[in-house]
């Protein structure tokens, strides 16, 4: 996102990733931002709100919000690089019970029916008992059934002394993660990795900048002891050993680390402004994205739960079934602007993480293919979320992707629309400005509907209610004047704002992949990851492969970009999230439909030549991309589920066999000579002649005697065996 005169919107409690390096913002002027690297005698870098912005959409930099928070602080010292979504769902569910009796004991404590006392625990523990399990019975137990759940809200009540060490924890940061059991952090996370052999100081003082604030003796305790166990290696490699250090060295180097980050790392950031001097701010007040309300609602419209391509003018119109669609919604409450939305057959938590993922993403690219003449501009780094009860908003799986984002959430009590009374008036506003035009519309009950026919009347298809939907909102509704915005519109009053408080520009889309993405599961090996017929690799996998050999992982993937997916390492100084590039070329900005189309064209086209040709590949993707264009837009806006299921399909079918790209490691020289570095997609797999072929040429169809065998579906019985789904590993994963 570009303007005129950016301004970001950062502050000194956020940090800089820097190609890798994590740097600390030290300054934010309405003109400048300063950042210093950390590890180092490095002079503070000043650049310009445009400069850092251009840095940004470069994806040299990104941002890590509320890095230097007290919470996230705390955070990182109890869970190393653990992140919510990586545990166990009991264990979300654990955390987040335990979430439930602090927060209700002191929403008790504000409406004075509660106190801390001993003595009068008693008293108000029942009512505190059937508050809590209220929350738990119209909350979570809607969003996650099954054993799992019903064993966490049978539990017995917890004793005075546990509720009140999780309030106290609770207040302290306000984050799930302190209610995980610590035990869960054994093993790969809890260890100090990442150091240089030559720098065991160094390595050791990475201690020292902990909210346990340890005392000086122990770091140097820590260095000899390392120290020692390197020794034993250097006796019998026949090295001279390393003499140990003295604890004044060890004060020493403590006394040259900055002060700032000392105390801010050992106390917190409020500690480190309150003693070395406060940086200015203040609040944030109508800033926008600050605070965002999502809510659902099923659309007052009999539609056809069919896609399009029939002729409903037939009678076997009546044969197809009817009924109505849901729509997810993301409003921004200071701008009044629709930021995402998503329609589905019922709520999802899918579906809620895909508006989420779409109100932090650019979508005037979608606008425009739907046919709008507005940008749709409005999106960036998401503060607050404001939900209420409904099931896919409760799970513990869209909770947990708002706490790996950074994004604070309130989850509102139901019965109480007016405390999210903006995304509920967004509601009628459709009811009233947009669904008079529609046939088929039910309106809001029986008595206003009368004896209209609304299923006689239902033609209206996903297709079409997208469209409806993403016209009316980027057109129509925020380019009329709004009485809460002073009779301005969403459009005008988000530029406004943009100026006056800057743009938080949203995480990478790596990382949004990373939390948001599609959900798969691969095994590794000497190719890579292979997905969608598609080999990805990376360096960081193939040293994680040659070490730890292959391994089961989870995969995500982002349905609109081909070009790159995340996968997750388990072991070693490289576990966590990396992203997997495609080991063929033309692949970035490619949508897995566009993909798949291609693919089975060119199967369909070709399955009786002996190869393909490279103009003919070529083409097709060209064409592809313009007949997906519209199609793509409209994905991203139906249901997520349908992705889910399309790209599972596809790898049965579609996909059967298919291994495109390989490790350019092992990949032997071209023998003949010839360069190959302009040749295109799939040019590692297909023969390429510059010269024009003969099958490029338009051929007129002949007459065959035997039917030509179809690539096997998904009815056919011979694939659907428990084995079709392990036919993407190649042999390489077998080895």
């Amino acid at each position: 996102m570009k303007h005129e005169s950016v301004r970001l919107g950062v502050t000194t409690c956020d940090a800089i990733i820097a190609n890798g390096e994590l740097h600390a913002i030290t300054k934010v002027t309405p003109l400048f931002v300063e950042i210093k690297y950390l590890r180092g005698d490095r002079e503070p870098i000043s650049l310009t709100h445009a400069e850092l912005a251009e840095l940004i959409d470069g994806g040299q930099f990104s941002i890590q919000y509320g890095y230097f928070e007290s919470r996230q602080v705390a955070r990182r010292a109890v869970a190393g690089r653990t992140i919510m979504t990586r545990i166990s769902t009991k264990a979300q569910l654990d955390a987040f019970w335990k979430e439930c009796w602090s927060t209700t004991f002191l929403e008790m404590e504000v409406e004075g029916l509660a106190n801390r006392s001993a003595e009068r625990w008693h008293e108000f523990l029942p009512d505190l008992e059937r508050r809590v399990s209220e929350k738990l019975r119209l909350g979570l137990k809607k969003a996650t059934a099954g054993a799992a759940f019903d064993s966490i809200t049978i539990r017995r009540t917890p004793c005075r002394t546990s509720i009140m060490g999780w309030v106290r924890d609770w207040e302290a940061c306000k984050d799930p993660m302190v209610f995980v059991k610590k035990s869960t952090f054994n093993g790969s996370n809890a260890k100090r990795v990442g150091a240089e052999q030559e720098a065991v100081i160094q390595w050791a003082l990475e201690s020292y900048l902990h909210p346990n604030q340890i005392a000086p003796a122990h770091v140097h305790e820590t260095v000899n002891i390392e120290i020692r166990k390197r020794n034993k290696v250097r006796e019998l490699s026949g090295e001279i050993p390393l003499s140990e250090v003295s604890q004044s060295t060890i004060e020493r180097r403590i006394k040259e680390l900055d002060q700032f980050e000392v105390l801010a790392a050992r106390k917190g950031l409020a500690a480190a402004k309150n003693k070395l001097g406060a940086h200015g701010g203040g609040l944030k007040l109508a800033v926008p994205l600050s605070r965002i309300e999502m809510d659902e609602w099923e659309i007052d419209l009999i539609a056809l739960l069919k896609k399009g391509g029939f002729d409903i003018s037939k009678d076997s119109v009546r044969d197809i079934e009817t009924g109505r669609y849901w729509v997810c919604v993301a409003f921004d409450t200071a701008t009044r602007s629709i930021v995402g939305l998503k329609l589905s057959r019922s709520p999802t938590a899918e579906d809620a993480k895909a508006v989420l993922w779409m109100a932090m993403r650019d979508k005037t690219d979608l606008a425009r293919q739907l046919g709008c003449e507005t940008a749709w501009k409005q999106h960036g780094h998401i503060g607050h979320v404001a939900v209420d009860n409904g099931p896919a908003f409760v799970n513990a799986e869209f909770k947990a992707a708002l706490s790996d984002l950074c994004i604070d959430y309130s989850v509102l009590p139901a019965g109480i629309p007016k405390l999210r009374g903006h995304v509920e008036r967004v509601f009628l506003t459709f009811v009233k400005r947009l669904m008079p035009y529609l046939t088929g519309r039910t309106h809001s009950n029986p008595k206003e509907r009368g004896d209209y026919p609304s299923q006689k009347y239902a033609v209206h298809t996903a297709e079409s209610i997208i469209e409806l939907l993403v016209r009316f909102t980027v057109d129509v509704y925020h380019n009329r004047k709004h009485s809460g915005l002073e009779y301005a519109t969403p459009n005008i009053v988000w530029d406004r704002l943009i100026k006056e408080f800057g743009w938080s520009p949203s995480m990478s889309n790596h990382t949004l992949r990373h939390i948001l993405g599609v959900a798969f599961s691969r095994d590794t090996g000497r190719h890579g990851v292979l997905v969608n017929g598609v080999n990805y690799h990376s360096e960081r996998l193939a040293k994680h492969f040659q070490k730890f050999g292959k391994q089961h992982a989870d995969v995500r993937i982002d349905p609109e970009d081909m070009g790159h997916i995340s996968v997750w390492l388990e072991n070693g100084a490289d576990s966590g999230w990396s992203t997997l590039k495609s080991q063929i070329d033309g692949l970035d900005g490619v949508s897995f439909a566009a993909w798949e189309q291609t693919i089975f064209n060119l199967r369909q086209n070709n399955r009786n030549a002996a190869s393909l040709t490279q103009g003919v590949v070529d083409r097709a993707i060209e064409r592809i991309k313009e007949i997906d264009a519209e199609q793509c837009a409209q994905r991203q806006l139906g249901p997520i589920g349908e992705t889910y299921e399309q790209i599972k399909r596809a790898q049965k079918e579609t996909f059967w066999g298919l291994s495109l790209g390989s490790d350019p490691q092992l990949d032997p020289k071209p023998l003949d000579g010839r360069d190959r570095s302009n040749q295109g997609l799939l040019s590692n797999e297909i023969e390429h002649d510059p010269n024009p072929q003969p099958e490029d040429q338009p051929v007129l169809r002949e007459k065959r005697d035997e039917p030509i065998p179809y690539w096997p579906s998904s009815d056919d019985e011979q694939f659907n065996d428990d084995n079709s789904a392990n036919q993407e590993n190649d042999d390489d994963n077998n080895e």
